[in-house]
């Protein structure tokens, strides 16, 4: 019977002659007819099995099964198919027959994979399984897909980051690496530094290869697991989908578990020139400043309060470690008022620094919104300039309003997008003569996170400074002897 429309057919030319549907797994007979895969090996257990096996079409005889070759070209005309004609068969329906009677399949067997009718699905084992409609699988396997290619994009990126890198080979990083390997004792170890690093440089070198090697291995499983869920995604065919997904998945999964090599230390390949780093007075500058900087890390300052420069709402604690403000109360400090701050709800601390590096914590109050910085004595006590970091005298670090800004000057700048609680603990660097106040929050486990650093010139001693903005029973700063 001739079709009227094309696509019905070349439907019909792409239809199995046993199942009469659209080939699946289409294997080539030596007589030169096709046929699926599943269908003639149904076909041929119907056989006797002492005869031999024989097209079903022309008779002639063929050879095992297992060495009939597969039709990569005819399966991949039916895939075209399947999405130029959105999933549409001979008659309009599924597009792969059941895997056990050959009729119209409507569900998934999850445990053993299979594409069953509902007559199938109540014989046998298959009612006791989990099995689901074809539009429930899809919509499962679909979100596994999703995930799966979400992991393997991410991994994707960093490996292409890790061979680039590992293309231009390491890079220098000599003072960085200089600095954490060095000791005081340099005039006794530069020789032996210079034997040990040349050394170390050829077995990095040799290791850097193995690795990028085995990074470039990783690239081209990821790639290829992306392509494999980008092509399956893309297939309108309902019953297509599920059968790609079926065939890519291990594959995929495979390549969302992969553990990314990673690369040796990066350290600098100029041993001569390392060498005569070490002997030169700047370096032993940098790293007398540098000792300088972690003694102040691991001594932080002991620092208190100074009565004499709270505002009259700010209670202080007896240690004079903590700060509260409570609405309503004045402090009955008495004596001279010249030092105080009668505007801003501030306070100074006693210790001030005109040299060297420095460095102290606080903890904040889960309420509290507040501000921290350093400020010279001179700061205004009074008036609306006289808050940190609206004038030329101090700078400020503030948390209000759920906003983390910095200020100088009045110039206000919005750091930490995106961050939804304020930092708990804070911990001030300053370096005076490098001039900067660097700010970080440090979390469990030590954990640090940079928020801002100011540069300035300073020209006179700077104490450390503290506002309180919030009147809450959980609105409380305290000064924290160690880090």
């Amino acid at each position: 019977m001739s079709q009227s429309k094309p696509e019905e057919r070349l439907a019909l030319e792409l239809s199995c002659a046993i199942c009469l549907q659209l080939y699946r797994d289409p294997v080539a007979l030596p007589c030169g007819h096709n046929y699926c895969l599943g269908c003639i090996q149904k076909a041929a257990s119907a056989e006797d099995p002492k005869s031999p096996k024989r097209c079903p079409e022309c008779r002639e005889e063929y050879g095992s099964l297992e060495t009939l070759p597969k039709n990569f070209k005819l399966s991949s005309i039916v895939d075209g198919f399947l999405v130029a004609t959105t999933g549409g068969g001979l008659r309009g329906g599924p597009t792969v027959p059941c895997d056990q009677c050959l009729d119209n399949p409507l569900y998934l067997c999850v445990q053993e994979r299979l594409f069953l009718c509902s007559d199938c699905l109540m014989e046998g084992s298959h009612q006791h399984h989990e099995v689901q409609t074809f539009e429930v699988a899809k919509e499962e396997m679909k979100r596994v897909l999703e995930e799966l290619g979400k992991s393997v994009s991410d991994k994707l990126q960093i490996t292409e980051a890790l061979v680039k890198s590992a293309s231009e080979g390491p890079t220098d990083k000599a003072e960085d690496k200089l600095v954490a390997r060095a000791n005081i004792l340099l005039d006794n170890m530069t020789f032996r530094m210079s034997t040990v690093m040349n050394d170390e440089l050829h077995s990095r070198d040799k290791s850097w290869q193995a690795n990028l090697c085995d990074l470039e291995g990783c690239l081209h499983q990821l790639q290829e697991a992306q392509k494999c869920t980008g092509e399956v995604l893309s297939q309108s065919s309902e019953f297509l989908f599920i059968q790609n997904y079926l065939n890519v998945e291990a594959r995929v999964r495979q390549a969302a578990n992969v553990t990314i090599p990673a690369l040796p230390s990066q350290e600098s390949s100029h041993a001569k020139q390392l060498c005569s780093i070490l002997r030169t007075d700047a370096f032993r500058a940098e790293m007398s400043l540098l000792l300088e900087y972690l003694h102040g890390m691991m001594n932080p300052l002991d620092l208190t309060f100074n009565p004499a420069t709270a505002h009259s709402s700010l209670l202080l604690s007896s240690d004079l470690k903590t700060v509260k403000q409570c609405a309503g109360v004045k402090s009955s400090t008495t004596g001279d008022q010249s030092e105080r701050f009668s505007t801003a709800t501030q306070v100074m601390c006693t210790q001030g620094f005109s040299t060297g590096v420095h460095m102290w914590a606080v903890e904040v109050g889960p309420g509290c919104m507040w501000s921290l910085g350093l400020c010279y004595k001179n700061i205004p006590r009074k008036g609306d300039h006289s808050r940190l970091g609206h004038n030329t005298s101090s700078w400020r670090l503030q948390w209000k309003s759920k906003k983390l800004t910095a200020c100088y000057d009045s110039a206000n700048v919005a750091i930490g997008e995106g961050l939804v609680m304020p930092p708990k603990k804070v911990e001030v660097t300053l370096d005076y003569e490098g001039g900067t106040i660097a700010f970080h929050s440090s979390g469990q486990g030590g954990r640090r996170q940079h928020l801002h650093t100011f540069s300035a010139m300073f020209k006179d001693t700077v104490y450390p400074a503290f506002a309180i903005h919030s009147t809450s029973e959980e609105s409380w700063i305290t000064l924290l002897s160690g880090v």
